[in-house]
């Protein structure tokens, strides 16, 4: 996998958006977006069909991709075996078929195994730099943060002019509430790459954690300036979440409405995007409409602070049961 394609990978699953009203419902709406709305788009599902014409290392990662995808983990783990133990694989396939099974591992919550086959993987001669940052983002999803940050800043020693692993650094100090020096680590990155889309929209995440609404503003307007077209329109709904966002804060509210707007054309069960375009609609004057939105909002998520803000300041016998 190139640099370019594992930043955006990355970006998709451990991605942290820095876009709601205060830092405890910033986390809460963060996880909504990855559990729901990112999951939420329909897509076709991943064809494993073995050929006669796949060697034998095609078949066999076929077959393991199959069985992750049903949930039969052990299996999998079992097949990536069968293809490390084979002893004729390159460095680079056996790398890749370890750090598959790591995956799988840690679908197993088998973890101590899961970090044994990222520490073989580079441990294979010669040294894939990458790897450092594979197993830091391994050990950001384990919470083990000054770990993470000794890989990245390790690889990048390596490799100085790849801005994945400021990325990574940013990331971990994302996770530590440490949003300054997160920008500090993204604006690195854009020193040492400056055409990577990821790396303005998570300063641009940063910087609304941080209030810096303008700031955040400018990252956000060049990720799409950047990035358009997208290859998939969930790509777009990353960042004109944020972007909405700040210009919510920013008090262009009818901007903020067509950011939310193209939101929901991609994923129209989006409750932040309801939410806060309820918002921008009730400092427009337009009550209806806004309670619309924040009905819209809590009948998706009923935990939504902003929506629920929302209706008891303008209908509260809207409100779900248990909210004074």
């Amino acid at each position: 996998m190139t640099r370019r394609r594992w930043i955006v990978l990355a970006s998709v699953v451990a991605i942290v958006l820095a876009i709601t009203l205060t830092p405890f419902a910033f986390d809460y709406a963060v996880g909504a977006w990855t559990r729901h709305q990112i999951l939420g788009i329909a897509k076709e599902p991943p064809n494993y069909e073995v050929l006669p014409t796949d060697n034998a290392l095609t078949a066999l990662t076929k077959r393991a991709s199959q069985a992750k995808h049903d949930r039969d983990y052990q299996r999998a783990v079992d097949l990536y075996t069968q293809g490390i133990e084979d002893g004729t694989s390159d460095a680079k396939t056996r790398r890749n078929l370890i750090r598959q099974r790591a995956f799988a591992y840690e679908d197993l919550h088998q973890y101590d195994r899961a970090e044994a086959d990222y520490n073989a993987a580079l441990a294979i001669e010669p040294l894939d730099p990458d790897f450092y940052a594979k197993r830091g983002f391994y050990f950001i999803r384990r919470g083990r943060y000054d770990e993470a940050l000794a890989d990245f800043r390790k690889g990048g020693e390596l490799v100085p002019g790849d801005g994945g692993f400021p990325y990574g650094e940013g990331q971990t100090y994302e996770k530590l509430g440490q949003h300054d020096k997160a920008v500090e680590r993204y604006t690195e990155a854009i020193r040492r790459n400056a055409t990577v889309t990821t790396y303005y929209r998570e300063r641009g995440s940063a910087y609304n954690y941080l209030g810096k609404f303008q700031e955040a503003l400018a990252d956000y307007d060049k990720a799409l300036k950047l990035g358009y077209p997208f290859p998939f329109p969930r790509e777009t709904g990353y960042s004109n979440l944020g972007r909405g966002y700040a210009l919510l804060h920013l008090k262009q509210y009818r901007r903020a409405i067509d950011d939310f707007d193209a939101v929901l054309k991609v994923v129209p069960r989006s409750s932040n995007a309801l939410g806060w375009r309820g918002e921008a609609y009730q400092w427009l004057g337009n009550g209806p409409q806004a309670i619309a939105d924040y009905k819209a909002a809590v009948a998706i998520d009923p935990k939504n602070p902003n929506a629920l803000s929302g209706l008891k300041q303008l209908e509260p016998s809207a409100l779900p049961p248990g909210n004074p």
